[in-house]
Parts: C-alpha cells; structure tokens; sequence
C-alpha cells in the first residue's frame, strides 16, 4: 500500500465529480491521476466533447467522461410543461438551500448568457449563447433551466461523495454547486494561495475563501499567538521590495512572453478544434470561434495605441506631493467581482460611487488592470475619464509606488488591499476578501456610511499601533502557512492529508470548523 494510502485511508475510494477550467489543466491532471491510482478514485469529469482526450488518464473509462450539451438547443423535455414545472421548483429548492438566485448565475455568465450585463464595457467574443441572450433577454433563464437539469441527471448518475473544482464562478460551476448542496453533496474547491506563493489550500466555502486559515488566524489572536520568523521576514522582504505575488506574476509574465507566433500557433489550434467539431456533427458546445479572436488580437494593439494618451504616469516624486485615493480596478470579466462581490461588478459605477464621496483636495487614481488594455471601447475611458477628480493609470506602470504613496486604498476585494496594508496604508474593503480576518482594513457594508468612513479614516493616522498591526498580518501568514501546502508536492501526500482533514466533518456546513480543529 502507497504511503499516500496509509496515511488518508479516509478518502480512499471516493467518487470524484471534476468540473474542469481552462487554467490548471495540467495540474488537475495529475492530481486527480495520483488520487485514482494512489487512492482509488472513481472520478468522473464534465467536459466538452473535444476535451475528453485531456481527462482520459484520470478517468479512463467513457461512462466517467460526461460530455456537455449544447445548451443554446432546446431539449426535448421542454415540450412538457409538466417536467418544466418539476425543474423550476427544483431550481427554487437550489436557491433557497444556497442562498443564491439564478439571476447570479447570469451575472458569472456576463461572457455569454449574461452578455446583457456586460455589453458596452469590454469587448468579447460572440457565440450562440450570446447572441440569443442579447436577440431575447427571456432566453437567458431557459438556458440555466437547462444547465439544472443537466447538472442534476449528471449527479444523479456519477453519485459522487463530493464535487471537486477551481472556482464557482461560471454559470456551469455555479448550477453544479447549487444543485450538489440542495442534494447535501459537499463541493469542494483547490486554489492557490493570495498570501503565499506557490501553495493552495481546500475550502468548501461557497465563495472559495480559505475560511479555515481565517478561523486559525482568529484563534492566534485571542490567544495572542507570536508570530513564526517566516512570516515576518516575508513582511520585512515585501516591504523591502514590493513585488506581485508569485501565480500573478507568472500569467504577467506569460502575456509578455506570448509573441505574435504563438499566438497564431494558438489560433491554429482552435481552428483545428472549430473543423473537427463541424466534422462530429456539432456535438455539445462550439469551441472559440477562430477568426473572432484573430481580429481580437489585432484590434488589442490598435487600441491599446490609440487610447494610450487617457492614461498617466506619476513619478514617485509626484506621488509623495499629491492627496489621491487609489483604487485599482479587476480584470473584466473578474471572477472575484461576480462571485464574491457583485454588488460591485460593474466597476464604472463603483468608480463614478466613489467620485461622489471624494473629500476636497483629493483626486481620485484609477489604475487599469494591464489585462484590460486594449480590450475597452474607446467611449469607456472616454466616459471615465469625465468623471470628476479623476485621473486614469496605466496598467503597466509599477503599481507599488501609487499604494505606497496613497492616503487612502479603496478595493471591493483586490489584492491591493492586503498590499496596501502591508505598506502602512489606509485600507477600505466593499466586500468579503481573502485577508479579512486580521480585520486591519476597514470594512464598509453600508455605501450609504462609505463617505463619512472615508474623511473618518483620513482625519487619523494611517497606523495607532505599529507592533499590533505587523503582528496581526504575521498571523493571518502563518495561518494562511498552516492551512495550505505545496503546488508542487511530488508524491501527494500533504494534500491528500489536508483534503481528507476537510472531508472528515461531519456535514459540509462545518468542515472547515473541523479543519481547524486539526490544525491546533
């Protein structure tokens, strides 16, 4: 027997539903292999049909490979009112056990099904699903009934002990999640860590947050925990020179690196894919429309030129001599905004909401996200930038120096906040966050109060209590430490450890109560 088998008997055999994304194919890859080979899984993927070869290894027999429907295509049930009925009060028990509307799940599909709440802000491709939603804002709902249904026949058929995932945030994730829980079913989530590079924990946590790092965190509080010297040399370390955390540094990196040959290797490919799913007889979802995303490409470095001159560049000098609030916007379409945060997921509303609560003598400073470059309609920055007090940062300048310098940070939940915290600033949150537990940003849940917290936090100095403060970051990074392990564990065994920690809770309601406790 394995020492992975020895040590985690406890999730020995269990059946797995995998719902892949596009990111982290490889290592999902060989996670779920060492969990059916190490560990017996039985596990089962939902993919597209000319995505079954990637799967194959971890789920070698064709009855695990659930293939996904075309869900622009009527089904044939529909002609039933009575089944219709049946799915509707189901999509309704799924929205009262998670607390959730289907409506959310529109707004995690702003790509396509949910392209309503979206148009005018970013450019992005068209496909069927888009395209009807927008010819027929009724169409929209019909397209998730179809997705309940076809989520809950595929769980009813895998019966798996629990879900398994990147994130929650599409509208195929999502039904999943909604309809896994109403069935009591625990889903479960592998991320990478916010706070450490190259580490990732679980969560069953509808939202993705590593909640148990934040309960740990918590306890080390009230017990006033001292704070380990890792933690404190990777405050020393940042503080030192800032730099962008490891995963996000590497996708920048990625982009830099992706030059005009690999792109149309890229596009080589999806046209590849687009003529063998024309040969199969259209079967399931279309893959990425080729020639769309060609014109993209070219279009981003049109545009990227011709709206250079809506942004600025501050020196560090500058910066030390100017009052600015700093915000810096999320790449659009944001799985963090629509998923955690989507009261604040149109962000020129949130940038227009903050220009009203600027005190005088500020400016506001809105940085794009390098991600967006190239990708907005000329009229967005247009209208942006007519905002009062506003004044528009290039993506690609350094952004260190605009929150090291800021008087203030306002973040719905960004990274930002947690950077602008590790360099003494004043920091306001609109929403949940990965570093909210040390509770050293000041959460605002109430807009209507955003405007009196604001010139509240500007009267006082930005840290009272300098040893309190680095003592409180130094344990949210140890338990953050505690909670997590290795990407690139090479036989397994801690991850296994850590996910059969999770599982062994009674209920998913109370796992991650139960994570903690082992973490003691």
């Amino acid at each position: 027997m394995s020492q992975i088998s020895v040590i985690d008997a406890g999730i020995n055999g269990r059946r797995v539903l995998f719902l892949p994304k596009n990111s982290r194919t490889s290592y999902f890859q060989n996670l779920l292999m060492a969990g059916r080979k190490e560990l017996s899984w039985e596990v089962h993927v939902v993919c597209r049909d000319f995505e079954r070869r990637l799967w194959r290894d971890a789920a070698p027999d064709e009855k695990l490979l659930h293939a996904l429907p075309d869900f622009g295509k009527q089904q044939a049930w529909e002609d039933d009112p009575a089944q219709v009925a049946e799915i509707d009060a189901f999509i309704g028990e799924c929205e009262r056990t998670s607390r959730l509307s289907a409506g959310r799940i529109l707004l995690t599909g702003e790509r396509d099904i949910g392209r309503g709440f979206s148009q005018g802000f970013y450019y992005w491709f068209s496909n069927t699903l888009s395209r009807s939603a927008l010819r027929d804002n009724t169409e929209p709902f019909r397209i998730v009934r179809r997705i309940f249904a076809f989520a809950r026949s595929t769980i009813s058929a895998a019966q798996p002990d629990f879900l398994l995932s990147g994130e929650w945030a599409d509208p195929l994730c999502l039904s999943f999640n909604m309809v896994a829980r109403a069935m009591d079913i625990p889903c479960i989530v592998n991320r990478p860590s916010k706070l450490w590079g190259g580490r990732f924990y679980w969560s069953d946590d509808q939202q993705w947050f590593n909640r148990a790092a934040h309960a740990l965190c918590e306890q080390k509080n009230l017990q006033n925990a001292p704070v380990s010297e890792r933690a404190q040399e990777r405050i020393a370390s940042f503080r030192a020179k800032p730099s962008t955390l490891g995963y996000v540094r590497k996708n920048w990196d990625s982009d830099d690196r992706r030059g005009w040959g690999r792109v149309h290797l890229d596009l080589a490919r999806m046209a590849v894919q687009e003529v063998r799913y024309r040969l199969k007889g259209r079967r399931g979802p279309s893959p990425k429309p080729t020639l769309q995303l060609a014109v993209e490409y070219y279009r981003r470095a049109w545009l990227k030129a011709r709206q250079s001159h809506f942004f600025s560049q501050f020196s560090e000098e500058a910066l030390r001599d100017k009052r600015y609030i700093f915000v810096a916007l999320h790449k659009d379409p944001e799985q963090a905004l629509n998923g955690q945060a989507a009261f604040w997921s149109n962000q020129y509303n949130t940038v227009s909401f903050l220009c009203s609560i600027i005190p005088a003598g500020y400016s506001l400073l809105v940085r794009e996200h390098r991600r967006n470059t190239g990708r907005r309609p000329t009229r967005y920055y247009k209208e942006l930038s007519r905002l009062p007090n506003v004044h528009l940062i290039d993506g690609f300048d350094d952004q260190f120096k605009y929150i090291a310098n800021a008087d203030l940070i306002i973040t719905e939940n960004g990274s930002t906040g947690w950077e602008g915290l590790l360099l003494n600033r004043r920091v306001i949150t609109l929403a949940e966050h990965f570093y909210q537990n040390p509770r050293l940003a000041h959460r605002v849940r109430d807009p209507e109060l955003l405007a009196s917290t604001v010139l509240g936090l500007l009267s006082k100095p930005p840290i009272s209590d300098t040893e309190a403060h680095d003592q409180a970051l130094g344990r949210l990074l140890d338990a953050e430490l505690q909670t997590t392990t290795p990407l690139d564990d090479a036989n397994y065994s801690e991850t296994f450890k850590l996910l059969g920690r999770l599982l062994s809770a009674p209920t998913w309601r109370t796992a991650e109560t139960a994570l903690v406790t082992s973490t003691k």
